[in-house]
């Protein structure tokens, strides 16, 4: 699975506490190492993007750090704009976090999952909770009854999709 993030769409959320400028390097490093260590727990190939419109490159800069893909854009493009480009070619069961809307809005056409930033973040404190305490999602699934199912109780396709993608994230 593939995980793109809108980096300073989540940093600026107001979703985590990140203790640094999310602006500046320590805090894009910050949001990195912090997604790194959730991508690597949950077996995604993780690629963070940053809007470097305006006071960029002239190109797309790919930066590697441990456990992912740094992308700035170009300063003629916004990371909106790459983001685009990133899901276009991606493969079945990408998600993109974003909570932009307009860019939420063009995915939804695409094989691509858009997750809120807000409700990544929730997911993200979440894994780390879990790691701190030590407990597992079959521990609470298994507590839990059974719904009833039954005629018209059914989502459709396109929402249980989202469901069991959303399931792995």
């Amino acid at each position: 699975m593939f995980l793109i993030v809108d980096g300073y769409n989540l940093s600026r959320s107001g979703s985590l506490l990140l203790s640094e400028d999310p602006v500046s390097p320590e805090g894009r490093e910050a949001l990195c190492s912090l997604l790194s260590s959730y991508a690597r727990g949950k077996g995604f190939r993780l690629t963070v993007v940053f809007d470097g419109r305006g006071g960029g490159s002239a190109e797309r800069v790919r930066r590697p750090f441990k456990g992912g893909t740094a992308i700035f854009s170009s300063r003629t493009e916004s990371a909106d704009d790459a983001i685009r480009g990133l899901s276009g070619n991606a493969p079945p069961g990408t998600v993109v976090v974003t909570s932009d809307r307009g860019l939420a809005g063009t995915l939804s056409a695409r094989a691509v999952t858009v997750v809120s930033c807000e409700e990544f973040a929730d997911r993200l404190f979440a894994f780390q909770m879990e790691g701190i305490k030590g407990t597992s999602d079959g521990e609470e699934e298994s507590r839990g009854g059974q719904a009833k199912k039954g005629e018209g109780r059914k989502q459709k396709k396109r929402d249980r999709e989202r469901d069991r993608i959303l399931r792995k994230l």
